[in-house]
């Protein structure tokens, strides 16, 4: 954590170079190389991503570290190419690191308390192809996120904790989604009026090589089957919009034979999930002003540790004067064990308690275009649900920086 002071010195030294004050990248236009390759419908970008977080009291023990993220994605228009309309194509190159150890193995939370925590590696973490039949329908092709359109609320995306991005009650399964490499799938997007959307995929069961967990691989084997989602809902407008909301109905099915937490093995396990967001009301025509969303989840409870799960939270843009960018959130987040698993642990002659709890305190600062400093404090209930860990305090910082 002593590295968070010079860092934010560092940050602060930048944004008072004049050069870099309005360009929405660190490395600027490359001279002009980076609009030319949008003309024609190529778009790169780069994000460095840091997290340096500590945990002040409970949890495992007292200790820091330092987390790493590198997005690089490449996306191409086929009509602006030169190629055929209504086409995209999609690449996304992944890396992370980790310095003295995992966040989760100094807190003990079972909702990880850093969203960009994963084993160190560079991987090709996205590669499909997405082509347009219609405005209101879609079909897309290839490695894909599960996480990148399913169970997405845009105010939720704000905070640092895992939870809120994607419910444990889904992530516990072991889909598609990060930190895991990526899975085959055929996506299907429908929007049967203005404000109403339909989306269903299907994804290869078993995500990457399981023996291989940090490289890229694409296997159909028997035993994986397959993870299948669908999820419909209304929207109007966008987060900035006086009338901006999103209600979502999803669920999906797991049919992998996996190990279950009693150690027998089973291929059917399900859930659903329901979510909500809505701007409740704004200040101006620059989109400031308090908005809020709130989910619940639902998994088979004889198939998973997590039965049920839901979070509230709250966001509010530009809450300071001459701050319109910046953001403050606060959230709540619960994940509670399943009937089912209580009765196995209390058998086994464990002692688990009920339920975790995460409530999550944050502030997204705009200190230039290209840089964002986002201080950040979670206390955690009832770490991994282990009676043994007191609650965690945990405070640093998030970096993120466009390339």
């Amino acid at each position: 954590m002593r590295n968070i002071i010079p860092l934010c010195l560092l940050c602060l030294s930048l944004a008072a170079t004049p050069a870099m004050a309005t360009d929405p990248y660190l490395l600027g236009d490359w001279g002009g190389t980076r609009s030319s390759l949008e003309e024609r419908g190529i778009t790169l970008e780069a994000v460095v991503t840091l997290d340096l977080m500590r945990n002040t009291t409970g949890g495992i023990t007292t200790h820091g570290t330092m987390l790493g993220n590198l997005d690089l994605t490449m996306s191409v228009d086929t009509q602006q190419a030169g190629l055929w309309q209504n086409g995209t194509f999609s690449i996304y190159f992944l890396g992370n690191s980790v310095t003295n150890r995992p966040l989760t193995e100094i807190v003990g939370d079972f909702q990880t308390t850093s969203n960009i925590e994963a084993e160190e590696t560079f991987i090709l973490y996205e590669a499909w192809y997405e082509h347009r039949f219609t405005h209101d329908t879609s079909f897309l092709v290839g490695l894909h996120d599960y996480n990148s359109e399913f169970n997405v609320l845009e105010f939720a995306g704000l905070f640092t904790n895992s939870s809120p991005g994607i419910q444990p009650t889904i992530s516990q399964v072991g889909p598609s989604i990060f930190p895991q490499t990526t899975a085959m799938t055929g996506r299907l997007t429908l929007h049967p009026s203005e404000d109403s959307y339909i989306m269903t995929a299907v994804y290869d069961g078993i995500s990457g090589d399981p023996n291989h967990t940090t490289r890229t691989a694409v296997r159909f084997d028997d035993g994986d089957r397959i993870f299948a989602g669908l999820e419909m809902g209304l929207n109007q407008g966008t987060p900035g919009d006086k009338e901006y909301y999103k209600v979502g109905l999803g669920t999906w099915v797991h049919t992998a034979r996996v190990e279950l937490f009693d150690g027998s093995t089973n291929g059917e396990n399900k859930g659903f999930y329901l979510m909500a967001e809505k701007n409740l009301f704004t200040e101006n025509a620059n989109g400031e002003g308090l908005g809020a969303f709130a989910e619940i989840g639902v998994a088979d409870k004889s198939r998973n540790q997590v039965g049920s799960y839901w979070s509230v939270g709250f966001h509010y843009v530009g809450l300071i004067p001459n701050r319109s960018s910046d953001i403050l959130g606060i959230m709540v987040a619960n994940a509670r064990n399943g009937s089912d698993y209580m009765a196995f642990s209390k058998a086994a002659g464990e002692s688990v308690d009920h339920s975790e709890t995460a409530i999550e305190l944050t502030y997204r600062a705009e200190v230039l275009p290209w840089l964002i400093l986002q201080p950040d404090a979670q206390y955690v209930i009832n770490p991994g649900m282990d009676p043994s860990l007191d609650n965690a305090l945990v405070v640093g910082v998030r970096v993120e920086v466009s390339l």
